[in-house]
């Protein structure tokens, strides 16, 4: 389902990366895909890559939209003016909090990662046969050649905030003690953007939030901005914005949050929605 509406005109389209710009291998954007977001920034429209990976991790999906002017990690964690390379806004876990989060995994053994400072963090511990053995194979290179090993996290961090927290592949009831035993800590938000993880963030960290921070910042409204996405993560966004597209392969809760229905990931989603707009955009 495509605008048939009067609506507001774009002036900013935010998309998600994995399952929705991304093909299945995680790493490629189409041409098509491109060359829509390309057509769409030459008529004025600016363009934010909105992930939950960390910044290091999104920097193959830049080299391909090399046009784009903002960034967004950590499922909104850390928003990026790109043109001036500066931030537009933070939300980090207060780091304090972070280590308790750390020492409450640790004594569960769970497989697990940080967002900090851009980059990708294991403990020295973690079991990485087992942890790559979980991971989606196409992403399993990705990860493998991007995660920072040391010693002790909590030292790593220090006082400083962390973007995110990531437990990989939860199975069974594990979870039963431990989500109250997060959530008591307070002002903390969970997500997943893939199946079987679980994703905190800071409660005031989100896609969404991250949205609402680039409008402030570019005095537009949340109406005039076209949004992406397929998963957990990206339901903020879509539930705010006024040109809202889940791809055909989203989670069903996900479609929920949607204004629009495009087709799938593969099927260059994205970019079909992009050319109907400019299409009408007269009209609009």
């Amino acid at each position: 389902m495509y605008i048939t509406e009067k609506k507001m005109p774009v002036k900013l389209i935010m998309t998600d990366l994995d399952g929705t710009l991304f093909q299945d291998d995680h790493e490629t954007i189409t041409s098509r895909n491109i060359s829509a977001l390309k057509k769409a920034h030459d008529k004025g429209i600016k363009i934010c890559v909105a992930s939950g990976r960390t910044r290091f991790l999104v920097k193959d999906a830049l080299m391909q939209l090399p046009f784009a002017d903002f960034l967004s990690t950590s499922n909104g964690a850390m928003t990026y003016d790109l043109r001036k390379g500066t931030v537009v806004d933070s939300n980090l876990i207060p780091g304090e909090k972070a280590k308790k989060i750390l020492g409450m995994i640790n004594e569960r053994n769970l497989q697990h990662e940080i967002y900090f400072n851009g980059e990708c963090y294991m403990d020295c511990h973690t079991d990485l046969s087992s942890y790559y053995e979980n991971i989606p194979h196409q992403y399993r290179d990705i990860l493998r050649n991007a995660a920072i090993i040391v010693d002790d996290l909590s030292e790593i961090i220090g006082n400083q905030g962390v973007e995110k927290i990531s437990i990989m592949y939860i199975v069974g009831d594990v979870l039963d003690d431990y989500l109250p035993r997060l959530y008591a800590l307070g002002n903390l938000n969970t997500t997943s953007s893939i199946k079987d993880n679980l994703e905190t963030n800071d409660i005031s960290a989100n896609k969404g939030t991250s949205l609402k921070a680039l409008c402030n910042y570019l005095g537009i409204s949340p109406d005039e901005v076209m949004t992406f996405g397929d998963s957990g993560n990206d339901r903020e966004m879509l539930s705010i914005s006024g040109y809202s597209y889940a791809v055909d392969n989203a989670w069903d809760d996900t479609k929920e949050k949607a204004k629009y229905i495009t087709a799938s990931n593969m099927e260059d989603g994205v970019a079909i929605a992009i050319e109907k707009y400019l299409e009408t955009e007269n009209d609009i």
